[in-house]
């Protein structure tokens, strides 16, 4: 942490009761989104960065969280499983018994009984939102801004816009992400003002190069180059497996990944992975999806793809 209790909770009350609330939700989201990922790493799934919380808790059978209460400093009408006061309450539901528990973050080993590794990533993963926070706060006060070029992009990403609207600074990964943004997009305006410059290649070249936009990964980019394949993967998906598919989607599951991480968990496809940990199912099952009609393609990334239905399937 790079503030003290005190301090954040001073710098906390300057902020609009607007502010205030959505830095609450952004806070809770991302406590659920680290300990969902950290559950699930636990089971064996691979998730990719960026993948929706609702959708990593369907790959869980066990303990969800459900978010925590701030009694603004300890209080005896807050307290642990243990029976300890808290100021800092978490709560979990058990997605199989419903069973709920409410304990301190230092408790959370004893009250879930899971392994202490998951326990020291999830400690983590809340003192790095923490700490995001405290950078937030810090650069506030301090009446930090970006530069305007930054935000002169086509499309700002979702959580930019969240922090321009309520006058918020950004985060240092939200302007490493605009960084990257504008400069591809620079890159891809100076690519294209050199081909126009020339109507007609002096030569043919023996290679030609491609040079992808961000929006248009390959499908087939999950080959490393560090892994030589043996033999190539079947790219029809198995018909037993088509109609699990679709259930996965009608049900609003969208992310590629983890319907390949049900489809092994709970159907027994093939489970051989990738040394980045994608499944080798991953092909297979977008070539599928993208064959149904009323399936649209929300995102796509190197690690993922992510549908939403336009219509019954």
């Amino acid at each position: 942490m790079i503030l003290e209790i005190g301090v954040r909770d001073e710098l906390l009350s300057r902020l609009s009761e607007e502010q205030q609330q959505y830095l609450t939700e952004v806070l809770s989201r991302g406590r659920r989104t680290v300990f969902a990922n950290e559950m699930a790493r636990q089971k064996g799934y691979s998730i990719p960065e960026g993948t929706d919380v609702e959708q990593i808790e369907r790959l869980l059978d066990e303990w969800i969280y459900t978010g925590y209460i701030d009694a603004g400093k300890v209080s005896p009408d807050l307290r642990c499983e243990c029976g300890r006061p808290l100021r800092y309450q978490h709560q979990v539901q058990h997605k199989t018994t419903g069973e709920r528990k409410y304990f301190g973050i230092e408790h959370l080993k004893e009250h879930l009984a899971i392994d202490a590794a998951v326990v020291s990533a999830i400690k983590k993963g809340f003192d790095a939102i923490d700490y995001e926070l405290d950078e937030l706060l810090v650069k506030l006060s301090s009446d930090w801004a970006a530069d305007p070029e930054l935000l002169q992009v086509a499309q700002l990403p979702e959580d930019v816009v969240d922090h321009v609207r309520l006058k918020l600074p950004l985060l240092d990964k939200q302007v490493r992400k605009l960084r990257s943004i504008r400069a591809a997009e620079l890159t891809a305006a100076w690519r294209s003002s050199e081909a126009k410059k020339q109507s007609e290649p002096a030569f043919k070249p023996e290679k030609t190069t491609v040079v992808e936009s961000p929006q248009s990964y390959d499908l087939f980019a999950w080959q490393e180059e560090e892994e030589q394949e043996e033999e190539p993967p079947l790219i029809e998906l198995d018909y037993a497996l088509q109609s699990r598919v679709r259930t996965y989607l009608r049900s609003g599951i969208g992310s590629a990944r983890v319907i390949c991480e049900l489809l092994i968990e709970e159907h027994n496809a093939n489970g051989r992975r990738f040394l980045t940990g994608k499944p080798k199912l991953f092909p297979s099952v977008c070539v599928y999806i993208e064959s149904i009609d009323g399936v649209k393609i929300e995102s796509i990334s190197p690690e993922d793809r992510a549908y939403s239905l336009t219509k019954s399937i």
